[in-house]
């Protein structure tokens, strides 16, 4: 079996009631002169068009005319064979070429991935909910969210302060934080993500709030994400709290130093991003090293959703999913795909990622540009964030 085609297919998906672009999912599609064709995702926020001129502009040179169930060897090809290495463009163009050929070979073997990464060491996948709904508030968001039987729930730090100020953005949060709580009760586990945004005083304060006021699964993201010392600090003065990190770390090189640091009771590496399903598996292993869970960043399609189970159900410090309910078009784009009942995936013995793609769905959605995040203080400077 050879390699025949490799290519990247953008589908824009709107934020909730239709507005603002919320992503631009990138598919894609490995093929070969057997017929059996593999899907990956490798969806990039802001890099979307780089991502593909990666895939079909340079990996494809390289990988056509290869065996596609050499996955090892392929993707330490695109990992080496490139002078300059990781960034979020070549990891994730590698990462959807990799879930693919995890499908492919899955497709080959009549094996689901999950079986051929050693078997599934639990039942069912647990995840979490967002508010991506566009509902009024958050609290209606979670009341939603615990209707459709999800038990975990992520949220932001609420409307940005403008200009922006973070022991103001502090008080927000802590106000959503409780809002939540009261709407989920007791038993719902909850998190945050901080985006970075705080520094390390804010996010001390935030932290000792969150602790005592609402009580929480884990904080992500509270302090600058450049360095892992911030969270070193913050971990320190929080043992019992849990300190999530790792959407912005690629391949196991990125993660050494905040495993071995000591940074995070909780990583975060993205399938989208990281290195796909292979290099997920060998984070996970790494992590583990260091008595770490990991609980995958995972906001994006139904294909990354496929990819990012069948991995945790084989990985025995697996945490939590993250599931971003974009519809209806997550729906609407599967042909087949994994079906979420009660905040869970339970995973079928359907050969390789059992996802396909209505592709005239895909074509009809095109790309639109994203917003960008932005931020000034009070004299229009940009903060350390």
């Amino acid at each position: 079996m050879k390699i025949t085609g490799l290519t990247a297919h953008l589908m824009g998906i709107p934020g909730p009631g239709g507005h603002s672009p919320a992503r631009n999912w990138i598919f894609v599609k490995v093929e070969t002169d057997e017929g059996v064709v593999g899907i990956g995702e490798a969806t990039t926020e802001y890099h979307e068009l780089a991502v593909m001129a990666m895939i079909e502009g340079h990996l494809a040179d390289l990988l056509i005319g290869q065996d596609p169930t050499r996955i090892n060897y392929i993707w330490q090809q695109m990992r080496r064979f490139y002078w300059w290495r990781d960034g979020v463009v070549a990891t994730s163009a590698a990462s959807g070429i990799d879930q693919a050929l995890w499908d492919i070979l899955g497709k080959v073997t009549g094996q689901p991935v999950y079986k051929l990464l050693g078997g599934a060491v639990r039942d069912r996948i647990r995840l979490y909910a967002r508010g991506d709904l566009g509902l009024p508030s958050q609290g209606e968001e979670m009341r939603t969210a615990a209707a459709e039987g999800f038990d975990a729930f992520k949220f932001g730090p609420g409307q940005y302060v403008k200009p922006y100020d973070d022991e103001k953005q502090v008080d927000v949060a802590l106000a959503v934080a409780s809002e939540i709580r009261e709407a989920g009760g007791p038993d719902v586990e909850l998190m945050i993500d901080c985006g970075g945004i705080f520094s390390l005083q804010a996010a001390h304060r935030l932290t000792e709030g969150l602790r005592d006021e609402v009580g929480m699964l884990f904080v992500e993201e509270p302090v600058n994400m450049d360095t892992p010392d911030g969270l070193i600090s913050l971990r320190q003065s929080f043992p019992d709290v849990r300190i999530a990190a790792g959407e912005r770390n690629m391949t196991r090189w990125g993660f050494r130093e905040w495993l071995e640091g000591g940074a995070v009771d909780v990583v975060q590496p993205d399938i989208a991003h990281a290195g796909g399903i292979s290099e997920l598996m060998r984070i996970a292993s790494y992590a583990e090293i260091h008595n770490v869970t990991v609980a995958p960043h995972n906001p994006y399609g139904p294909v990354a959703l496929a990819a990012a189970a069948h991995a945790a159900a084989a990985m025995p410090n697996f945490l939590i999913l993250e599931h971003c309910r974009h519809r209806p078009w997550l729906d609407e784009v599967q042909v087949q795909g994994p079906r979420v009942v009660n905040g869970g995936i339970t995973l079928e013995d359907t050969p390789g990622l059992g996802v396909e793609l209505d592709w005239d769905y895909v074509n009809a959605h095109p790309y639109k540009a994203l917003n960008l995040r932005t931020f000034h203080d009070r004299d229009n400077a940009l903060p350390l964030i």
